[in-house]
């Protein structure tokens, strides 16, 4: 909590993903959603001052970690469990310590002074999605040893290096440069010759955002 509120006074944006062994419930017993749910139904959106989803089925981080992007891009994600994840972390114990762990620290009796120098490290080691990393540093030449480089701060990451994020049956796909710049490129030139105009997006500068999803499978 005191590190979210710490990149919250630094005027970042923040989500949270906490996970859980024990079964997590989103909604209350006999509330409308929780009726939707035992119905049947796979996937519930509660949609009010806030939106909510509650869906049946288990993601992985990755997963989890692109429909964040895709909803909120948000500027870091603060991730509770996932003890054996290859991001950037914080342990409480030494047992838990690994070459992605950049602090151990004593949660209950931190002080001010330590979570902004904790804040300071985690702005310096943290990245992106791992299976997007890319470099043209000798030697790294997948995600993970990019990261252990990022965390040993061996290496600094440029979060505009990335600029297309592709999934395919639900698993990330990492992109090099070539492949990265030429599905951009294709795909805002051939937007380009769309009308786009009448949906209130102008082509100049317009295209912040692009979202596209292919259906590839045969209908049932």
């Amino acid at each position: 909590m005191k590190i979210i509120k710490e990149l919250k006074k630094r005027d970042f944006k923040v989500a949270t993903i906490k996970h859980s062994h024990h079964k997590m419930e989103m909604d209350k017993e006999n509330t409308d959603t929780w009726k939707h749910k035992e119905a049947g139904s796979e996937t519930v959106v509660g949609i009010g001052n806030r939106t909510f989803f509650n869906i049946a089925k288990d993601l992985s981080l990755e997963r989890i970690l692109l429909l964040i992007k895709i909803i909120e891009e948000p500027d870091f994600v603060v991730i509770e469990g996932f003890k054996n994840y290859k991001y950037c972390k914080i342990s409480t114990s030494k047992e838990l310590e690994d070459e992605f762990t950049i602090k151990t620290v004593d949660a209950l009796h931190i002080d001010e002074n330590e979570v902004k120098s904790l804040v300071d490290m985690i702005e310096k080691s943290s990245y992106d999605i791992i299976d997007t990393l890319t470099t043209n540093e000798c030697g790294y030449v997948d995600g993970e040893s990019i990261g252990k480089a990022i965390v040993s701060n061996e290496i600094s990451y440029a979060p505009d290096d990335v600029d297309v994020y592709l999934s395919i049956n639900e698993k990330v796909i990492g992109l090099n440069y070539f492949v990265n710049n030429f599905i951009k490129n294709s795909v805002v030139g051939m937007l380009k010759s769309l009308k786009t105009k009448e949906y209130g997006i102008k082509k100049n500068n317009g295209f912040e955002k692009i979202e596209l999803i292919i259906n590839n499978k045969k209908n049932k």
